[in-house]
């Protein structure tokens, strides 16, 4: 069975890839380890907060309502 975050992981995992080497040592044991708990979640987006334009060539609000609505799209499936 596929796991229903997996597709908020791997965009999330494309977002860990623009960032700097120390900001993903950081970030990116916390998307591999994400198991879909809305405490991990709110982690991950304040620390999206941190990293600011990094993780959008356009719109960083376009970013985080794009991993906001996966994530909710995921806690609705069944």
């Amino acid at each position: 069975m596929e796991d229903k975050f997996e597709p908020l992981k791997k965009r999330l995992t494309e977002i860990c890839d623009r960032l700097d080497a120390d900001e993903q040592a950081y970030f990116r044991p916390l998307v591999k380890e994400f198991s879909g708990k809305t405490v991990e979640f709110q982690r991950i987006m304040r620390d999206l907060g941190k990293f600011g334009p990094k993780i959008s060539d356009g719109s960083t609000f376009a970013a985080y309502r794009e991993v906001q609505n996966m994530f909710q799209a995921a806690t609705r499936e069944k």
